[in-house]
């Protein structure tokens, strides 16, 4: 009994994190709706902007979330060297470039399996067609990767460290990071991008690793969308594979050369 009461508060210690950050972001965004259905008649601003404001209070509520959740863990005595260490331009080059390979490779990948059509990120795509191009910018490719990499590598990652291996640590935040994303198409791709994240995040010991890698991600579906290459890549089941061909194997030099990287410091 009291193996399992020990087994029972490990994982909520995994999991509370994710259930804070869900639930105070939906409390925010749920306040912020209530308030648009009894005032925003009156207040013409908001509702001519509806979309960006929402973009706005959502991105402020993950980084509080964030923040409270790293706030929780320094109470606990939980010492953040992640947060201070540096990273290289070489490092954050090699960051950015496996975070936007497995982003492309993901995306052709579960067009060619007929689970999701090629248009960028689906979520990206409504954001921009919506919201005003600067705050979706801001929002999608800053202020959401900073809060979801503190949550997802920083907290949840860090927390699994101190009690498996890595490669435990990795699947596990990987599936938490899906699960979060709430639906099948963007589960598969998070459940990609999230592995890929906690390798970078081990490899580098720094929290710039993952935060980087997952803005130039975002960043890269916003171009990508924006320019409209999502229509022409899915033209064809040719050009599609030879696309996840070729980032697929950029995403392997990247991943290569982050645990070389990972193994000459240990040295």
């Amino acid at each position: 009994m009291e193996r399992i009461k020990v087994y029972v508060k490990e994982i909520w210690r995994i999991i509370n994190p994710l259930v804070i950050f869900w639930a105070v972001t939906v409390a925010v965004v749920s306040a912020f709706g209530i308030f648009r259905m009894i005032f925003g008649s009156r207040l013409s601003f908001l509702e001519e902007h509806q979309e960006d404001a929402a973009l706005v209070l959502s991105a402020a509520a993950a980084l509080w979330a964030a923040w409270i959740l790293k706030r929780i863990d320094e109470r606990e005595g939980a010492w953040y060297g992640e947060l201070s260490r540096g990273l290289s331009v070489k490092a954050a080059a090699v960051c950015a470039g496996a975070a936007v390979s497995a982003g492309v490779a993901g995306n052709c990948l579960l067009s060619l399996a007929g689970i999701t059509q090629l248009e960028g990120a689906g979520q990206i795509s409504r954001a921009l067609e919506l919201g005003t191009p600067a705050v979706v910018f801001l929002s999608t490719c800053v202020a959401a990767p900073l809060a979801e990499e503190m949550v997802f590598r920083v907290v949840i990652y860090r927390r699994l460290r101190r009690s498996v291996s890595a490669r435990w640590a990795i699947g596990i935040s990987s599936v938490l990071f899906a699960l979060y994303h709430g639906n099948l198409p963007q589960g598969l791709y998070a459940l990609l991008m999230g592995a890929v994240l906690a390798v970078l995040m081990e490899c580098y010991g720094s929290a710039g690793a993952p935060v980087t890698a997952h803005m130039a991600a975002n960043t890269a579906s916003v171009v990508l969308t924006w320019a409209g290459t999502g229509e022409l890549l899915a033209e064809g089941i040719l050009r599609r594979t030879a696309v996840l061909l070729l980032f697929g194997v950029l995403l392997w030099v990247s991943l290569r050369q982050a645990l070389y990287d990972c193994e000459k410091d240990k040295k």
